[in-house]
């Protein structure tokens, strides 16, 4: 496995036992993707990055035991989870570790044969998406549909800024947020794949939330200095030299962002591509 995605699975395997007890926008959205999938039984599903199960779940019991619900994702304790709780309520989903990137080796994905492709919440993390979205194009029907988000400039500020730092100076992420930080960008991904992505939309906020943001520089250490699942994505901050420029480029950065009271306004909002087969 690549270095990068051995990161990634070791930050998702971290999160995965206390994932479904996380406060925040996750179950809200999880809901929404839901209800913008329209399943109807009998419809097959593709549930990429599927994590602990938040969406496959649902998915396999709104298209019923006609349907096909297959869940993959890179995190192997998090498909530990999602099994778990797919046997508890007697579902037939089949559960795949792999990267979702890679596809054409994954028995019972090829072919022209979903009816709904979903990545939620992890398609900043792959680290060429524009080849991912032409492979996932080639699993839908005609008609068929697959749904992506990416954050928008509003969300999470502070860690917006820090991704256009690090996208300066070089230092590597896990994940690229600001690939796709426009409508208009989502849109060209999907229509370069192929696919028509007239339907792609800025979603209602999930939150508002007024963040204190006077003391930049003690704001980017609690950023890079978090703990836990978090800590293996900035790896590349730690050299002293690379930290102290990134810290200065960052504090200079988030002052045009501030209000006169030393404020931001931040938002939990997506931008939702949803690109169709035609």
């Amino acid at each position: 496995m690549a270095p990068r995605l051995s990161i990634i699975e070791t930050i998702y395997d971290q999160r995965a036992p206390n994932y479904d007890d996380e406060t925040g926008f996750h179950p809200r959205q999880h809901a929404d993707y839901l209800k913008w999938m329209a399943l109807s039984p009998g419809l097959k599903v593709l549930d990429l990055a599927c994590g602990t199960g938040g969406i496959t779940i649902p998915a396999k019991r709104a298209v019923g035991p006609s349907g096909k619900v297959v869940g993959v994702d890179i995190s192997s304790r998090s498909l530990e989870i999602a099994r778990k709780k797919a046997d508890r309520d007697a579902l037939d989903i089949t559960f795949v570790h792999h990267d979702i990137s890679d596809l054409e080796v994954v028995d019972g994905v090829s072919g022209e044969q979903f009816d709904v492709i979903t990545c939620a919440a992890a398609f900043v993390l792959l680290e060429h998406p524009e080849a991912a979205m032409r492979n996932w194009a080639k699993l839908l029907k005609v008609g068929g549909r697959v749904i992506i988000d990416v954050l928008t400039k509003d969300t999470m500020v502070a860690w917006y800024v820090l991704d256009a730092v690090a996208k300066e100076m070089g230092i590597p992420l896990v994940y690229d947020r600001m690939r796709f930080d426009s409508l208009e960008k989502v849109q060209m991904l999907l229509s370069n794949a192929g696919l028509d992505g007239t339907e792609s939309f800025m979603c209602e906020s999930y939150d508002q939330v007024e963040v204190l943001a006077d003391k930049p520089g003690e704001m980017f250490d609690g950023l890079i200095d978090r703990k836990g699942w978090s800590e293996a994505a900035y790896l590349g901050f730690r050299d002293p030299m690379v930290r102290a420029a990134a810290k200065d480029r960052f504090c200079d950065k988030l002052k045009g962002k501030v209000d006169a009271n030393g404020k931001i306004m931040e938002q939990i909002q997506f931008l939702m591509g949803i690109g169709r087969k035609l």
